[in-house]
């Protein structure tokens, strides 16, 4: 399940902290994602790299942020986690955690505004209003990780 919430950060580490304990197998960024497919495909890569031993971290969260970003790199992932002021805290957690969360987070916004010129230059998209080009590149992006060494 996927939580979005709006909220200024002021120890991000701190934070992170509590939301794990909490329930969230995933923090990141949500201004830095292209949408829901864009969330759901790194997911379904970050499950899937954990069945077949091909995780690149050990925590499903950083992970995670791996296959978000397209990158092994870790510095170049942690671009899509949240920091301090963060505003759009998106959060994967199992469902039957979801009132933890929101008792730190408060009330659930709609996922969906992303930061258009983030994404088109990390992506290297030329035009981000073409979802069908955006998507493709970042697919791409995602599954190439799986051939890198």
């Amino acid at each position: 399940m996927l939580l979005v919430f709006e909220s200024q950060i002021k120890d991000k580490e701190k934070l992170i902290k509590k939301l794990k304990k909490n329930g969230a197998k995933a923090i990141f960024d949500e201004s830095k994602t292209y949408g829901l497919n864009h969330i759901s495909m790194a997911l379904y890569q970050t499950i899937r790299a954990f069945e077949n031993n091909s995780n690149f971290a050990n925590d499903f969260s950083l992970e995670y942020l791996i296959r978000l970003s397209g990158e092994k790199q870790i510095s170049k992932a942690l671009e899509f986690g949240i920091k301090d002021r963060t505003n759009r805290i998106g959060i994967i957690l199992d469902e039957e955690k979801k009132d933890s969360i929101i008792d730190i987070l408060g009330h659930p916004k709609t996922p969906g505004k992303f930061d258009k010129e983030f994404v088109r230059k990390y992506f290297k998209i030329k035009d981000i209003n073409n979802q069908m080009e955006a998507e493709k590149k970042i697919f791409e992006k995602i599954a190439l990780l799986n051939t890198k060494t």
